[in-house]
């Protein structure tokens, strides 16, 4: 077999799998959806769909934006959700009970207790109950594999990253930010959105590449090439600085994973090289990133410490979930940031240090879990990788910690796959690295 086939039945002869990724309980067959591998499928890709809906491009009327997609985005979670049920309620046990996802209950059960203390209880409400659904929904996609997912999603950025490009050569305003200077905003909601999106998928064209490299497959060279090439050129568009630098530190993190023995010294060699090369070549590479006179660095200063100050008012507790915007556009005399520009200042400010605290666990049992699918199956994770970019990222933006956007949704169901993915190996005898040349089927 070739491709993800050949990986796929690789995974599946090592877990006791039907090859699709639903887990076989004994001579019992796998559930299934009406309509079998194709129903599967639809569902998959409309999960996917929903997370890039979250952050989609918000239609003005005036100087008013019209978020009109965070209703479709849940209604389509419902919808996988409804159509998954068979799946969700026959799901194994010891994916209930790992470390990540009870951690993540408790922080949705805290978040559910701030609203007793909410300065914006209703707006709270509304979004919490979107990561409820959004998370069972992605549970409920926990038998897929998560190579599948990681095309799929690479298949929905190249239609968005396509469509955005069109917009740019016909001149539709959508296509930018309310800058002044150019920078590519596309279908997505933000210069930023659209730059997260671009690092998400290139981090899980890495991740993929390599694992089928670990499994003895062969890549779709030119095409990986001419597709990572057209995903890179829009992140450089989007002129993310910050974010740019955590995605290749990121990169380096997944060659250093994975690389053997004393190769692994390379990857930090390279790393050292870049950027090295980075620190000479900056004034040569500074005016293509460049947004005009915009000091990224020192507004973000500005917002942090305001931040800061309004967060030793209620520490424990905080202000409620959602309710940043709100809360500082009152006090700030109708304007507000989006964000506080820091993962664990937003936290802090919505949820309190307890808030803050068990989110920051929450991650940590990621990585952790990342790290142990790594050991059990011999193939490189992806829930792993975009942890560490999201952690990494997390100190000047935040995409994570709040409301669901694109990438929390993409972590949740990476998460929820590997590790039933990882449950399955280690519950199966005598099984061996994916990787493993020697591995037999059993």
């Amino acid at each position: 077999m070739r491709g993800d086939a050949a990986i796929g039945h690789k995974l599946a002869l090592r877990a006791g799998t039907d090859g699709t990724g639903g887990v076989r309980a004994g001579p019992f067959p796998s559930p299934s959806i009406h309509g079998g591998r194709t129903m599967r499928l639809i569902t998959a890709i409309l999960f996917i769909f929903a997370i890039f809906l979250v952050d989609g491009h918000s239609i003005r009327v005036g100087e008013e934006e019209r978020r009109i997609w965070m209703p479709i985005a849940l209604a389509t979670f419902t919808l996988v959700l409804l159509a998954r049920v068979p799946l969700l309620l026959r799901i194994r046990q010891s994916v209930l009970t790992n470390p990540a996802f009870l951690l993540y209950l408790v922080y949705l059960a805290w978040l559910g207790v701030t609203q007793f203390w909410s300065i914006g209880a209703a707006e709270g409400r509304n979004h919490i109950l979107a990561l409820w659904i959004a998370m069972l929904a992605a549970l409920s996609l926990s038998d897929e594999h998560p190579h599948r997912t990681a095309l799929i999603f690479a298949g929905i950025l190249l239609l968005a990253i396509v469509v955005s490009w069109i917009g740019a050569g016909l001149g539709m305003s959508w296509v930018k930010g309310t800058e002044e200077t150019w920078r590519m905003k596309g279908v997505m909601r933000h210069q930023q959105t659209m730059a997260l999106v671009c690092i998400a998928g290139l981090i899980l064209l890495a991740v993929w590449h390599l694992n089928r490299k670990r499994a003895g497959a062969t890549s779709p060279t030119v095409w990986l090439t001419l597709l990572a090439l057209l995903v890179l050129a829009t992140l450089l568009a989007t002129k993310g600085r910050s974010l740019a630098v955590f995605f290749v530190v990121t990169l380096f993190i997944v060659a250093f994973f994975h690389l053997d023995g004393a190769a692994k010294m390379w990857a930090i060699v390279a790393a050292v090289v870049v950027g090295g090369g980075l620190w000479v070549a900056v004034d040569i590479i500074l005016p293509l990133v460049s947004r005009g006179g915009e000091e990224t660095l020192s507004g973000r200063l500005v917002v942090w410490e305001l931040t800061l100050a309004e967060i030793e008012k209620r520490p424990l507790g905080g202000f409620g979930f959602g309710t940043y915007g709100k809360y500082f556009f009152s006090l700030w005399n109708n304007w507000a940031p989006a964000h506080a520009h820091n993962l664990w200042l937003q936290t802090t400010f919505e949820t309190g240090i307890i808030g803050a605290v068990l989110y920051t666990l929450f991650l940590m049992a990621v990585v952790r879990q990342g790290l142990l699918y790594q050991k059990t199956t011999g193939a490189l994770s992806y829930s792993l990788a975009l942890a560490i970019f999201c952690i990494l990222g997390g100190w000047t933006s935040v995409f994570l910690g709040e409301k669901i956007t694109t990438l929390y949704g993409l972590l949740l169901i990476l998460m929820f796959q590997e590790e039933r993915l990882r449950q399955a190996l280690a519950a199966t005898p005598q099984s061996r690295p994916v990787h493993d040349a020697q591995a037999q089927p059993a």
